[in-house]
């Protein structure tokens, strides 16, 4: 209680504060999304933005300087996620945010951690990547990506929603692709929905078949729910078209349907 107390004090003081007049910039050439919000909505993501910008450790890779517009940038994407909860969410358990210039080696580690390249001395075979979310630990990302992801909706990616995606999956100890519920019918309803809609996509990838739902999502149901969430961030009518049951799902998750702030067409003209 006292903890929280002192928290929520510090988070006053930042939020009473005057914003920097370049953070509404960046977000606007940073977060394609952002200028499709309505005033309250960026008012909420503005907050967010501050409050992990301020609480969180951010932290560049090798000798990378993280610069404030990172931070707003990433921290602004990330916000995104947060716009239908009641309260407001600030990924409390997240405590720190890993930055490199652009995609980074690691290699799985025993327990499915992922040590980076320069750190692993005994690593024998390394993967290139762009985002990595650790178990109870940091999110990394590459900022090439973020910004070309961020600036460019035709894209139809998202690597930051798709690692804070993979963060909130595991807040109940377990990334599986079925973050933390406390409705039993809703959850046995996700669970329903989500395998059947895997199984479709494992079975589409293994044919090579073009789908809506990027075949990376084909890897396991953790990454089938990352790529889901990018997905309904970025091309919320295509998939409620395509994928009628998983958006309904993704739409009582988050609280929000993004179709009512993002115009149909918008991922093309963006």
């Amino acid at each position: 209680m006292v903890f929280n107390y002192f928290q929520n004090r510090r988070r006053e003081r930042w939020l009473a504060r005057p914003e920097p007049r370049e953070w509404t910039e960046w977000l606007r050439r940073n977060v394609w999304q952002y200028s499709y919000l309505s005033e309250p909505h960026k008012s909420k993501v503005r907050r967010v933005a501050c409050v992990l910008f301020h609480e969180k450790k951010w932290v560049g890779g090798g000798d990378f300087e993280v610069t404030d517009e990172m931070r707003v940038t990433i921290a602004g994407q990330a916000a995104l996620a947060t716009l239908g909860f009641e309260k407001s969410y600030y990924f409390e358990r997240l405590k720190s945010i890993i930055v490199y210039p652009s995609a980074f080696t690691g290699q799985p580690a025993s327990g499915g951690d992922l040590i980076l390249g320069e750190l692993g001395q005994q690593s024998v075979h390394f993967e290139t990547r762009t985002g990595e979310s650790w178990q109870g630990g940091p999110i990394i990302l590459a900022w090439r990506a973020v910004l070309n992801e961020g600036r460019n909706a035709r894209f139809a990616r998202n690597v930051v929603l798709h690692e804070f995606a993979h963060h909130m999956d595991g807040l109940d100890g377990q990334t599986d692709g079925a973050p933390p519920m406390t409705d039993y019918q809703f959850e046995k309803k996700w669970y329903r929905v989500t395998q059947d809609e895997y199984r479709t996509l494992l079975e589409l990838a293994h044919r090579g078949e073009d789908t809506l739902l990027d075949h990376y999502g084909a890897t396991n149901r953790a990454e089938f729910f990352a790529v889901a969430v990018e997905c309904f961030f970025t091309q919320p009518h295509e998939l409620a078209h395509e994928h009628a049951e998983l958006h309904s799902v993704l739409t009582r998750l988050f609280g929000q349907d993004p179709r009512e702030w993002l115009p149909r067409g918008a991922s093309r003209s963006a």
